[in-house]
């Protein structure tokens, strides 16, 4: 899987995980239930005119209010590179103007030295005065420390601990507990095998180390571990399980999509009757669930949504 659509995919799946992860205060601040991935959000680079996607941009309805609604945009690096915070200000300032909605834009970055979670902050000065200050969330994920992130409630923390930093695990040992992790975890095969996908990615072994993590394995007090290396990095080995995962994440993002427009009805008519919510669970197209969406806004009663 691609590097960009992998990401893209975690973290539009995992997306309510991620913000508790790290950045728990502004969680608590989110309706989750309203989350509505805004796909495709691209710009023109001015200076060199390369169009440029973003990789993840959510739209989502705050619990109190105030604001009603923000963005949550976030982009990947695999490591830091000079004007990183000039680009992150284009995209805010294209957002803001696009969407006319508070956002909070993040990076997160794959490669060591960004420092873990901490905020960067930039600022423009004139004549000694600082005419424009700016600043954005950083998500340093090979300077966190994995044994914290192993034993999160969510499954996503496992699945990131391949990126991050042992002081305590060899390699083999770190793969295990993270294997064993997701196995016990409850979500959905689907985005279980998108973790598993990167763990697998980025937590690669040596020869030696995948010797050694077969021997380990064999023992019946790790068959759960075992059984996430046969039934998912074999499988994608012999018969390819990219497509099954694709296909998983999109039936995820319809069901978003599903849940993000009854909520919407619920606010502005009141209770859904069942029978609409049967017609819109089994409504398979993207294109005519954004419609419905955005005729919320107009229509006048549950009977004017044709539903």
């Amino acid at each position: 899987m691609p590097h960009d659509q992998l990401w893209k995919q975690l973290l539009w799946a995992f997306f309510r995980d991620f913000m508790v992860l790290f950045f728990e205060d502004v969680a608590r601040e989110l309706d989750f239930d309203t989350a509505e991935l805004l796909d495709k959000e691209h710009f023109t680079d001015l200076p060199t005119g390369k169009r440029r996607e973003l990789d993840l941009v959510v739209k989502v309805h705050t619990r109190d209010g105030t604001p009603e609604l923000i963005l949550v945009h976030v982009e990947v690096q695999r490591r830091r590179t000079a004007g990183m915070s000039e680009r992150m200000w284009e995209y805010y300032s294209m957002l803001r103007l696009r969407h006319r909605v508070p956002v909070f834009p993040v990076v997160v970055y794959l490669s060591p030295g960004a420092g873990g979670l901490r905020q960067e902050t930039v600022e423009d000065l004139l004549f000694g005065r600082v005419v424009h200050r700016f600043s954005y969330a950083v998500v340093g994920l090979p300077d966190l420390p994995a044994e914290r992130f192993l034993e999160t409630p969510s499954a996503l923390g496992p699945a990131l601990s391949a990126l991050m930093r042992s002081s305590g695990l060899t390699r083999v040992e770190h793969k295990l507990r993270a294997l064993k992790r997701l196995a016990r975890s409850d979500v959905d095969e689907a985005r279980q095998s998108l973790l598993v996908h990167v763990v697998g990615t980025y937590l690669r072994l040596s020869a030696s180390e995948e010797s050694a993590l077969e021997r380990v394995m064999s023992h019946p007090s790790h068959e759960e571990a075992r059984e996430m290396v046969n039934i998912y990095e074999q499988r994608a080995l012999k018969k390819g399980i990219q497509q099954g995962i694709e296909q998983g994440v999109a039936e995820g993002l319809l069901q978003g999509q599903r849940r993000v427009l009854v909520n919407l009805l619920a606010r502005r008519f009141g209770p859904v009757p069942p029978e609409i919510i049967a017609r819109i669970e089994a409504i398979t197209d993207s294109e005519r669930l954004d419609e419905l969406a955005t005729r919320v806004l107009d229509a006048r009663s549950l009977e004017e949504m044709g539903i």
